[in-house]
């Protein structure tokens, strides 16, 4: 019996994807990339990153799934960034959580964990793709939502 691979995603594969799909834009209809156009990303991440020995194919799928996944952090990030959350937020170094607010970050993180889970990795790390996710959202007037 064969195991499926886990597909494991590198911060350049993930960029390399969002600027397949930026470079696509103009394919989304309404506000929606379609199959077809998953299947493309699926074969140009597999002709520019193929599978390794221990990583699965990236798929139509698993493209999909990454892009939704890295949607949720842009959206924890840009709500960290609003004045609202108490904390700052710098593109370079996350939210700079030392020991002086270890313990609001944790309150923040785990009491309102439905709202605000997906933010824990970033509490002294940076997301490298918030511009790159940013200009494919509707806000920027081309942009969509899954």
């Amino acid at each position: 019996r064969t195991h499926k691979k886990a597909v494991v995603w590198t911060t350049e594969e993930e960029g390399a994807l969002l600027d397949f799909l930026a470079s696509h834009l103009s394919q989304a209809g309404n506000g929606n990339f379609k199959k077809a156009m998953w299947n493309a990303a699926a074969a140009h991440m597999a002709h520019n990153y193929p599978p390794g020995p221990d990583n699965g194919d990236k798929t139509a799928e698993s493209c999909e799934q990454k892009f939704k996944a890295l949607k949720k952090s842009y959206y924890a990030i840009a709500n960290l960034k609003l004045v609202a959350s108490g904390f700052a937020y710098n593109d370079e170094h996350g939210a700079m959580i030392s020991l002086d607010n270890a313990n609001l970050w944790d309150q923040y993180v785990k009491v309102m964990y439905q709202a605000h889970k997906d933010v824990k990795p970033f509490c002294n790390s940076r997301f490298p793709h918030f511009a790159s996710i940013e200009l494919l959202l509707p806000s920027h007037g081309q942009g969509w939502f899954i």
